[in-house]
C-alpha cells in the first residue's frame, strides 16, 4: 500500500515536470524527481522486505513512514510548481501543496539522520541508557516540523505567503531555536557514537553489519565535502552525483545487514573497490600527462589543438584497464586483502581406494564422472562456490551457512544412490581471498572437521551450530577433538537428518 502510494506520488511529480516548458528546466526537473525516485523507492523497497522478513526491526517500519513522507513533499511541491507556472497559481490546492511541501518531509529526513543510526541494526537502542537521545530527537522532529510549518514569508516554488505563517518577534521564540538547533548537533553526535559503541562492543556478525552502513555512509560524506570544496566545476558536479548515488545505495546496504543477504562479503568489495579506485586514478594521472604531452607535440606542428589525438589517447588508455588490473590486485591484496566470513564445506568419498580396488579403473573413472557431476550440481543448486577439486575431494565456499548444509544433506543423499558413501565437514570462519583463492586458519580447520567424520556422516565445528541455531537443526554432540595443525580443542557436532 505505501509502495503504491509512492509510486503514484512520484509519477505525478515526474509528469509534471514534463508538463513544464523550457528544455533546461525540463531536464533539471525530471533529474531531480529521478533522483528522489530512486530514493524513495529505495527506502520503500527495502522498508517492505525488512518488515515482512523482520517485523519488529524498527528501521523497516522508519523506511517506509519515510518513503511516504518525502513522496509526498516531492508530488506537493510539483502540484504547486505546476500551478504556479502554468495558471498562476490557480489550480485548486496550490496555496496547501506549497504549505504541506515546506515540512512534509523535514520528519522523514531527521529520522533517517538521526534515528535510523540509533537503531541500526537490531531496531532497538543500544541500551536503556539512550532513551534520552531517542527522547530528544523525537522532541526535535516535532519543533522543527512546527516551526517550518509555522514560518512566515513566501513558500517555495509559489510567491504566496505561508497562510498559517506566525510572527512573533519574541527573543524567547529565537532562544527555542537555538536550543532546538544545539540539540540537534547533540543528537547527531549522540547517534554516530551509538554506532561506534555497537561496533567496539558488537560481535562480529554485528561487526559486519556496521561495515555495511559505514561504506556508504562514508563514501557520500566524502563526496558531498568535495562537492563544498570544489563548488563550481566538473569535479564538484561529479562528486555531488557521486554522494546522492551513494545515499540512494545506502538503504540497499542497511536491507543487505539486516536481512544478512551476503552479508560476508563486505571486506571483499572495499578490496575490489580499492583496486578499481587504483586502477582509475592511475589511468586518469596517464591520460592528463599523456595529454598535455601530446598536445604540445601535436602544437608545436600544426600550430592547433587535436580533439582527435585526445580521442585516440582515451581509447589507448582504457585499453590498459586489464592489465594494470591484473598488476594492481596482488599489491592491493598485500595491503588490503579481500576478507569474508563464509561457510566452508570439504568432502569427499569414505573407502575410495577400496572401491578402486574392488571395481576396477574403467568403472571407477565413469563412477567418478558421475559423482563430480551430482556434487556440482548441488553446489550450485545452493549457492556454492566451487574453491577446489583434488580428486574424489571437493572444497566449496557459502555465503550462507544454512546454504551449505542444505548443500552436504543433498550430496549426502544424491551420492548414495551411486552407491557411495562421503562424508563431509563444515565450517564458519573468516577467510583471505586473493583472486579466485581461499586461505586461512579457517580452511584448514574445515578440513580437519571432514577428517573427523565418519561415514556418511556430516560433521560441523562449534562456529557453524551457532550460525545454524535459529534453524532448528537436529545436532547431535560428539564431543571435543584435537584438529591436526589447529591449535585448541574442538566442539564438534554430528547433523541428523533432514526434516
Amino acid at each position: 500500500m505505501v509502495l503504491g502510494a509512492d509510486v503514484a506520488l512520484l509519477a505525478f511529480g515526474i509528469g509534471a515536470q514534463v508538463a513544464l516548458g523550457g528544455l533546461a528546466d525540463l531536464l533539471a526537473g525530471v533529474t531531480f524527481f529521478t533522483i528522489i525516485t530512486a530514493m524513495v523507492l529505495g527506502l520503500g523497497l527495502v522498508g517492505r522486505l525488512i518488515v515482512r522478513r523482520a517485523p519488529a526491526n524498527t528501521v523497516g517500519w522508519i523506511f517506509l513512514a519515510s518513503s511516504l513522507g518525502m513522496s509526498l513533499s516531492s508530488a506537493a511541491y510539483a502540484w504547486a510548481q505546476l500551478s504556479h507556472a502554468l495558471y498562476g497559481d490557480a489550480l485548486p490546492g496550490a496555496v496547501f501543496a506549497a504549505w504541506l511541501n515546506t515540512w512534509a518531509a523535514i520528519p522523514s529526513l531527521i529520522t533517517l539522520v538521526v534515528l535510523v543510526p540509533l537503531l541500526f541494526p537490531d531496531g532497538r537502542l543500544p541500551s536503556r541508557r539512550w532513551r534520552w537521545v531517542a527522547a530528544l530527537a523525537g522532541a526535535g522532529i516535532v519543533m522543527t516540523t512546527i516551526g517550518s510549518a509555522l514560518t512566515p514569508g513566501p513558500m517555495d516554488p509559489i510567491a504566496v505567503d505561508n497562510p498559517l505563517g506566525v510572527r512573533l518577534g519574541h527573543p524567547l521564540v529565537d532562544l527555542a531555536g537555538a536550543v532546538n538547533a544545539v540539540a540537534g548537533i547533540i543528537v547527531f553526535a549522540s547517534a554516530l557514537l551509538a554506532l561506534v559503541t555497537r561496533y567496539r562492543h558488537g560481535s562480529s556478525v554485528e561487526r559486519l553489519q556496521l561495515r555495511w552502513f559505514a561504506l556508504p555512509a562514508g563514501v557520500g560524506i566524502l563526496c558531498f565535502g568535495v562537492s563544498a570544496f570544489f563548488s563550481t566545476g566538473l569535479v564538484g558536479d561529479v562528486a555531488w552525483i557521486g554522494g546522492l548515488a551513494s545515499l540512494g545505495a545506502l538503504p540497499i546496504a542497511i536491507g543487505v545487514a539486516i536481512l544478512r543477504y551476503r552479508l560476508y562479503e563486505i571486506d571483499l568489495i572495499l578490496n575490489r573497490a580499492a583496486v578499481y579506485a587504483t586502477v582509475s586514478a592511475l589511468l586518469v594521472v596517464v591520460f592528463v600527462v599523456g595529454n598535455v604531452v601530446l598536445q604540445y607535440a601535436v602544437e608545436s606542428v600544426t600550430k592547433q589543438r587535436s580533439e582527435l589525438m585526445s580521442g585516440a589517447l582515451g581509447v589507448g588508455v582504457g585499453l590498459l584497464f586489464v592489465p594494470m588490473r591484473r598488476r594492481i590486485h596482488p599489491l592491493v591484496d598485500r595491503v588490503l586483502p579481500g576478507r569474508a566470513t563464509l561457510a566452508l564445506l570439504f568432502n569427499d568419498i569414505v573407502g575410495s581406494t577400496e572401491t578402486i580396488v574392488d571395481i576396477g579403473d574403467q568403472r571407477w573413472r565413469a563412477l567418478l564422472g558421475q559423482y563430480l557431476g551430482v556434487v556440482r550440481s548441488e553446489l550450485g543448486r545452493y549457492n556454492g562456490h566451487e574453491v577446489n577439486t583434488a580428486g574424489d575431494a571437493f572444497f566449496a565456499t557459502f555465503s550462507r551457512p544454512l546454504d551449505a548444509l542444505h548443500a552436504a544433506w543433498a550430496i549426502r543423499s544424491s551420492v548414495s544412490a551411486l552407491g557411495l558413501e562421503t562424508r563431509t565437514g563444515l565450517h564458519l570462519g573468516e577467510v583471505e581471498m586473493r583472486g579466485e583463492q581461499v586461505s586461512g586458519l579457517a580452511v584448514h580447520t574445515a578440513a580437519r572437521v571432514m577428517a573427523a567424520a565418519g561415514a556418511g556422516e556430516i560433521l560441523v565445528s562449534d562456529a557453524m551450530r551457532d550460525a545454524l541455531s535459529s534453524a532448528d537443526v537436529p545436532l547431535h554432540d560428539r564431543g571435543m577433538h584435537e584438529l591436526k595443525g589447529v591449535p585448541g580443542e574442538w566442539q564438534l557436532y554430528a547433523v541428523g537428518q533432514a526434516s
